[in-house]
């Protein structure tokens, strides 16, 4: 069950209503009554649009690293701090999911405490994989500790997939004094839902670690208790009046003339033909041309800047009701291939099947064309499936999402994986981009233990060596 951003509303009425009644109710005491509603009911729909609103606020940077998109600017967009996300991810999200955890521990409410906990999962993992090292264990103290010293990326990931694992366990109990219904604008308080979500997310955090060490067997015993269809995809579904910000910030400025972005040239030409001699039927529901019919995305780098494609509010995408995808089915179908390519090319390339499908299912693709599209040889392979299709396909069906950037971390760009990328010379730099700049208010804040662990953004990541 998906819900529309219309019920934060809803919730916003049920609270003052539930207020009012146990204010006239003599019998109970209307002040801590009154007090959980707000801290719960409140503050969980604003952790989950946070959420959201922070994989777009990476996206929008980490698709140029990507060249998903690319700047009408000519600004490659390279030396961005990604402050807006920092400062949303330790202040809407990670601060009011600690306030959650604290009164659903409590009051005895578990099936709030494992929601948070999954959202305080999923924050982290955005957090570490955007920066690396990061505050989190002196962090969120407020005045008690205002210089925070900074968590190792290996420390964060397992507190990660331990934070995870908590939240399974508080998820599966029976009883709760208190559980989400509207107030879940995810799921609607459907925790089989956020049980299937967890366990996806531990499959995908294992494979951001599989340079590490082989998790093939833990990655695959979390996907057989995740995601089973579309129906489960972690997304927020926005509205026309709580509008999409891919659709505020790009196509609906596209309608006023102010163009910032638009898709990049790489990731067009890896739909268009051009790359794989085969167009791909997503490619009109994801991109609009001019007159002359082309598909032709943008390089802003190179001295022709010439383009046809825009991200205007008619795509799947950019409309005001699109959905922001956090995490798909067909993302852990990709997983999955990718997991067992060496060890069981058949599962891979059934992995791989159902992942492009899904993605093809999502997106509304006439069922011809689908058929079509799946049977070409440079989509069914010959049945031998390879890395690179993988990841073609992963690419394509994770558009705008911040995934796709540690995918290209994992393999270092490697254009053997990624067909055709290119790592711009910018400004006399090759740099391909393995982590943001901390946020010039932590320089300020806390500039000791910002400078120990400031890198050049080249330098990879510990979880990518």
């Amino acid at each position: 069950m998906k819900i529309s951003k219309y019920n934060i509303l809803f919730v916003f009425i049920a609270f003052f209503m539930i207020g009012c009644s146990d204010y006239l109710d003599v019998n109970t005491d209307p002040t801590r009554i009154s007090e959980d509603v707000v801290t719960m009911k409140v503050l969980l729909p604003t952790v989950l649009e946070a959420t959201a609103a922070n994989h777009y606020l990476i996206g929008a940077t980490s698709a140029r690293f990507t060249h998903h998109l690319d700047n009408f600017s000519g600004s490659y967009g390279y030396q961005l701090t990604m402050s807006g996300a920092w400062s949303n991810i330790y202040l809407k999200a990670l601060n009011n999911t600690a306030t959650i955890l604290k009164k659903a521990d409590d009051e005895g409410s578990p099936h709030y405490s494992g929601i948070a906990k999954v959202v305080q999962a999923v924050n982290l993992a955005l957090l570490t994989d955007s920066w690396e090292n990061a505050p989190v264990s002196e962090a969120l103290v407020g005045s008690n500790n205002i210089i925070p010293a900074y968590d190792s990326q290996e420390t964060i990931y397992a507190t990660i997939l331990a934070t995870l694992d908590d939240a399974l366990g508080d998820l599966a109990q029976e009883e709760s004094f208190r559980s989400p219904s509207i107030d879940d604008i995810i799921y609607g308080g459907d925790l089989s839902k956020w049980i299937k979500l967890a366990h996806s997310l531990k499959a995908r955090y294992l494979l951001h670690l599989s340079n590490k060490s082989d998790n093939t067997a833990a990655i695959l015993a979390e996907i057989a208790q995740g995601f089973e269809s579309n129906d489960d995809d972690f997304e927020l579904i926005y509205n026309e009046t709580f509008s999409n910000p891919w659709y505020f910030n790009i196509a609906k400025r596209i309608t006023e003339s102010i163009f910032t972005q638009t898709f990049g040239g790489h990731f067009i030409r890896t739909m268009n033909g051009e790359y794989y001699e085969v167009v791909d039927p997503r490619l009109p529901l994801i991109a609009t041309t001019d007159t002359m019919g082309l598909y032709l995305g943008l390089d802003s780098w190179l001295d022709d800047e010439a383009y046809t494609v825009l991200p205007t509010q008619e795509t799947f995408y950019m409309t005001p009701s699109a959905p922001l995808v956090m995490m798909s089915y067909s993302e852990l179908k990709f997983i999955e291939a990718e997991a067992v390519l060496a060890s069981n090319p058949t599962q891979a390339h059934d992995a791989y099947l159902a992942g492009v499908q899904a993605n093809l299912d999502k997106l509304g693709v006439d069922a011809d064309a689908a058929t079509e599209y799946m049977a070409h040889p440079h989509v069914s392979v010959g049945g031998q499936t390879n890395l690179e299709h993988i990841m073609k396909e992963k690419y394509i069906a994770l558009v705008l999402n911040p995934e796709s950037w540690n995918d290209m971390r994992r393999y270092n760009y490697d254009p053997a994986v990624f067909k055709g990328f290119v790592i711009p010379d910018w400004e006399g730099r090759t740099l391909p981009a393995h982590r943001a700049i901390y946020p010039t208010s932590e320089r300020d804040r806390n500039s000791a233990n910002e400078s120990a662990n400031r890198k050049d953004q080249t330098v990879p990541m510990w979880k990518d060596l």
